[in-house]
Formats: C-alpha cells, sequence, structure tokens
C-alpha cells in the first residue's frame, strides 16, 4: 500500500514535466485497460517507460528493466520503489521470472520490452524478440497488450505512441509449451511490425490524427467520469448504517 502511494505521488509530479519536455500522443487510450496483463513496447530510448507512467497506468506499475538502471543515483531509489523488476540480461534471472510471474498470477499489469535493448538502428523495423513474454503469456494465461512508438522520444519534439488489440493465446493453452514459444513470439512481433507501419500511414495525415485524438480524448474523460460515478455508487453501497 505504501508503495502504491508513492506511485501516485510521483506520477503526479513528475506528469506537468514530463509532458512539457517528452510530448506524447497515446493513439487509441480510450480503449487502454489497466489490469492483468503483459503490456509490450519497442524500445528506443530510457525514455520509453514515462508515458506509462503520468498517462497510462494509474495504479501499478511493474515493469521488467535491466539491473543497471537500479544504480543511477536517486532514479535507482525511485525505480525500487515503484515497481521495477531489475533483470541480469547476461543470464537466465529466476529470481526476476518468479516476480513477472507472481505478478501476473496477482492479476497485476506487466510491462515488458520485448527487444531486450534499446533499438539504435535508425528505421522502423524490430530487433529479434526475446521469448519471455511468450512464456509468462502461457504459464499464466495472460492477454499481451502490443504498443508500439513511431520514433524515439526527444525534447521538445512530439512522438505517438499506438495501443493495439489484446492478443489473446486460448488456442495455444493445451500445445506443447517448448514448441509454441517461438509461434508466439513469430506472432508478436509480426503485429507490432503491423502497427509501425499502420501508425506510419496515420501520421500521413496530421488533420486526420488530430481529429481522431480529440474525439478519442473527449470519449476518454467520459469513461472516467463514469468510472468515479461507479466507484462512488459503490462506497455508498458499502457504507455501514447508522444507528
Amino acid at each position: 500500500m505504501e508503495n502504491n502511494k508513492f506511485y501516485k505521488f510521483i506520477r503526479r509530479a513528475i506528469r506537468p514535466v514530463t509532458n512539457f519536455l517528452w510530448p506524447v500522443k497515446i493513439v487509441n487510450a480510450n480503449k487502454f485497460y489497466e489490469g492483468k496483463g503483459i503490456y509490450v513496447c519497442n524500445h528506443y530510448t530510457m525514455l520509453d517507460p514515462v508515458p506509462f507512467v503520468t498517462e497510462l497506468f494509474e495504479d501499478k506499475f511493474n515493469v521488467l528493466m535491466k539491473e543497471e538502471s537500479m544504480h543511477i543515483p536517486v532514479l535507482g531509489k525511485i525505480l525500487h520503489k515503484v515497481g521495477t523488476i531489475p533483470v541480469q540480461r547476461e543470464e537466465a534471472d529466476l529470481r526476476a521470472i518468479k516476480k513477472c510471474l507472481g505478478v501476473l498470477r496477482n492479476d497485476e499489469p506487466l510491462i515488458v520490452f520485448p527487444e531486450g535493448t534499446r533499438n539504435k538502428s535508425g528505421n522502423n523495423q524490430l530487433l529479434e524478440f526475446k521469448d519471455g513474454v511468450a512464456m509468462f503469456a502461457l504459464k499464466t494465461k495472460s492477454p499481451i497488450i502490443p504498443m508500439v512508438y513511431s520514433r524515439p522520444i526527444k525534447t521538445f519534439r512530439k512522438t505517438y505512441l499506438l495501443i493495439g488489440e489484446p492478443i489473446y493465446l486460448d488456442e495455444y493453452f493445451n500445445d506443447n509449451f517448448k514448441e509454441i514459444r517461438g509461434v508466439v513470439t513469430d506472432k508478436l512481433k509480426l503485429t507490432m511490425q503491423n502497427m509501425i507501419s499502420e501508425l506510419d500511414n496515420m501520421l500521413c495525415d496530421k488533420k486526420q490524427m488530430k481529429k481522431l485524438l480529440k474525439s478519442q480524448k473527449a470519449e476518454l474523460k467520459q469513461i472516467r467520469k463514469q468510472n468515479k460515478l461507479e466507484y462512488k455508487q459503490k462506497l455508498m453501497l458499502n457504507k455501514p448504517e447508522e444507528e
């Protein structure tokens, strides 16, 4: 509970600054649902997780991140408190694997960058994917929610993040686990590569994109208003009667 409060404090504190310095527009934010699932994204810079904190995940933030990040002064201490799961990339980190499985089995979200490292190729082609996402999804029967950036986040430059439809793996749950991991990994990579192309095409018409974001923002505002109303009604129903 204490970590949850700290996360919400950090979220509110950094949001105005990060949105000013590194503006990211989220496409399909109105379809985003925070819950059990593996949220995956292409990876360009250390700033990639920032919009996840400020714009998407309001309650929980469990992200798999390289061990070295935890030793950065000040930032490392914050990462420890907000739900970061450090992983040693050069070996099979059993501790990190168990932690990730535990997060999903507790019906919480898990954020993973399946390329495993930052993509510095200078183009929109994804690097080879690690098969950890497939393993986590199959073992915990969790959906995979793909997301892609249009380009690296840079100071004072607008970037777009597209949220895709959840990928459900029910058809694979009875198959041979070792054999199907590769199939799921290839499917995920193809899906995200197609999403990058889709986002590129959408950005060819900036006026249409602006119109789309405006309508989605209005819908998201209405959804959040309804969620707050339902939450208040739930509190009233559970409120003990006065004697």
